[in-house]
């Protein structure tokens, strides 16, 4: 993806990503029924930079001509982006509920990129920041059920919340140093170094697990599940998602997380049949509002234009966009 993609093709692709990123906690669900959580990990993060090498082999720069500041940068990239998101999200479902993780990441992650962006980068806080990000807090807290919030609240599960919390602002610390990264180095060289490095770190944790038995034991939809972490959820979100920071900014981009618990609640209703309460349906409603009101006027405007190029292919013929021929006046319908 070039500097001059359409914005709305970019804002298009990271609704995109949200809705793969929805689709992980079903994923990950079938794999950690057979795969240890490191070592699922790895596999995941393992694929995903094999991937990334054979289809950039050509794009990616020599290491050793990369500037030491670059390869710093690069090693953050790693360390936040894959191994201490991936370890404090897994560590956290321990200890608390996974309701809990998916109100708390998404949360964290968008309040510390703009923050962080703000603070170290001198950006802007989005016009609407506060009132978008109360809207989102309280639409993702409805779609994961009040009820269920608190389940098992004690010592421990104060400990779960709290890494999930670490763990979503390492995400979010994660998302500026990749943008400030992709001023130096190509998105490719970012995704792919970085997800190599995060591999790396996690595989020493996963030895630990003695995953051996495990691996000659796991069956065909865990694997499957790998498949899809490796290639959906990761390859393909992680390259669209940076394709966000670099054009979008780190703090816009950042926002759109907050779409992710919306994406997992209605593919668990089309695919696992999961019923939806009138409360998930509100607190979806005040999600979207929220990650709307956090995008500004310019924002909004590109936001409705990749909406409708999504519906345009979704439903094709259905969907009358600007520049699309309408019918006559007096046609039928």
């Amino acid at each position: 993806m070039t500097s001059r993609e359409p914005l709305a093709r970019v804002y298009a692709l990271i609704l995109l990503t949200t809705l793969l990123w929805g689709a992980t906690a079903v994923a990950g669900k079938l794999v950690v029924r057979d795969i240890a959580p490191f070592t699922a990990g790895v596999l995941r993060y393992g694929l995903a930079g094999v991937l990334l090498v054979a289809i950039f082999r050509r794009q990616l720069p020599d290491p050793r001509s990369l500037a030491r500041r670059d390869l710093v940068l690069l090693l953050w990239v790693g360390l936040l982006g894959t191994f201490l998101n991936h370890a404090f999200f897994f560590s956290a479902l321990l200890f608390a509920p996974a309701a809990h993780g998916a109100l708390i990441p998404p949360t964290a992650g968008a309040i510390s990129t703009n923050l962080v962006a703000a603070r170290m980068g001198g950006d802007r806080l989005p016009h609407g920041f506060v009132l978008g990000t109360l809207l989102c807090v309280a639409g993702v807290a409805l779609l994961v059920q009040p009820g269920r919030l608190a389940e098992g609240v004690g010592t421990m599960t104060v400990l779960g919340d709290l890494l999930f919390f670490l763990g979503g602002s390492c995400w979010g610390i994660y998302s500026y140093v990749s943008k400030v990264t992709m001023e130096r180095v190509s998105n490719a060289a970012t995704l792919t170094y970085g997800i190599l490095i995060g591999t790396a770190l996690l595989i020493p944790v996963a030895l630990l697990e003695r995953p051996w038995p495990a691996l000659a034991a796991a069956r065909a939809q865990a694997w499957g599940g790998v498949g899809y972490l490796a290639v959906g959820a990761t390859v393909l979100a992680f390259l669209w998602w940076n394709a966000g920071l670099k054009r979008v900014g780190a703090g816009r981009t950042a926002v759109f997380t907050n779409l992710v618990p919306l994406s997992g609640v209605l593919l668990s209703w089309l695919i696992l049949g999961e019923r939806l309460a009138p409360l998930q349906l509100v607190g979806g409603l005040l999600a979207v509002a929220g990650v709307v009101v956090c995008q500004g006027p310019e924002g909004r405007g590109l936001m409705r234009q990749a909406a409708r190029a999504l519906l345009a292919r979704a439903l094709p013929g259905r969907c009358v966009g600007r520049g699309a021929r309408r019918p006559p006046t007096g046609a039928g319908t």
